[in-house]
Formats: C-alpha cells, sequence, structure tokens
C-alpha cells in the first residue's frame, strides 16, 4: 500500500501525557483510535550547509476516524516549531 503525501498543516489535541488523541483536517475532527506510536526519523542535516536545529524529526503513527467514517492510517509531523502537519494518509 502506498500512502498518499498529504503535507497539511492541521491543529491537534494531545492527552496529558502528550499523545495524539485528535486532529483537525478540512475542518473534521479526526478522532485518534488505539495507543499512536511515536516513531523518530533521522533529520537529513549533513545535506545542508548550516549548522542543524534538531537532528530527528517527531513524527506519530496512528489510526483515526472522522465520526463514524472507516478508520485510516495516518502518519502527522511535529515540526521543529511546534506546529504539526498531517504528513501522509495510508488509506
Amino acid at each position: 500500500m502506498m500512502p498518499n503525501i498529504i503535507d497539511t498543516r492541521v491543529d491537534v489535541v494531545l492527552a496529558e501525557n502528550g499523545d495524539p488523541v485528535a486532529f483537525i483536517w478540512d475542518r473534521f475532527e479526526h478522532t485518534v483510535l488505539g495507543q499512536p506510536q511515536a516513531i523518530f526519523q533521522r533529520h537529513s542535516w549533513w545535506e545542508t550547509a548550516s549548522i542543524p536545529k534538531y537532528v530527528d524529526i517527531e513524527l506519530w503513527r496512528l489510526d483515526a476516524s472522522r465520526g463514524g467514517d472507516e478508520q485510516r492510517r495516518y502518519d502527522l509531523r511535529r515540526d521543529f516549531d511546534g506546529n504539526w502537519v498531517l504528513a501522509l494518509d495510508w488509506g
């Protein structure tokens, strides 16, 4: 299965422990189902001429549903500036 690249900024609701519990995409709330999985990827800092501000990229792989719609898998990314991005829709 190939994911669809979304790469759109979203608002994320966090639990007290910092895990995402919902996100707003295209005006609709998507509720996280089950336990989201934190994934850290290495930022390719060596490909830039500047000193890196960060080394790892924070990703969250999760299953979510919009209302009563079918459950889908998504990847959320928290950027260095604290903004959240819906990176991938796994379908």
